[in-house]
């Protein structure tokens, strides 16, 4: 597909949508328990305190994962969040 370059002299008449997935891994110990905080997610920001997704500032990295995090965990059909070692 060839485009041509696009010229906003007049203006920008709309957007185009791009949409990306991302997986990330949190830890789970030998327990079983899952650590699933901004602190253990790869795109927390840690000199900002921000989350390198929606740029959200994460105000306790290390207990929580942020009301506006656009992670979803992966969960069977019972809701249980799945680890990666037991899918």
């Amino acid at each position: 597909m060839v485009m041509a370059m696009a010229s906003f002299e007049n203006g920008i008449s709309s957007y185009v949508k791009a949409t990306a997935t991302v997986d990330v891994y949190f830890p789970v110990d030998e327990r079983g328990n899952s650590h699933i905080t901004c602190r253990h997610c790869y795109y927390y920001r840690d000199a900002s305190h921000r989350c390198g997704l929606n740029y959200e500032i994460c105000s306790f990295p290390d207990k929580y994962v942020g009301d506006n995090c656009p992670l979803e965990p992966d969960t069977d059909e019972n809701g249980e969040i799945i680890n990666s070692n037991n899918n």
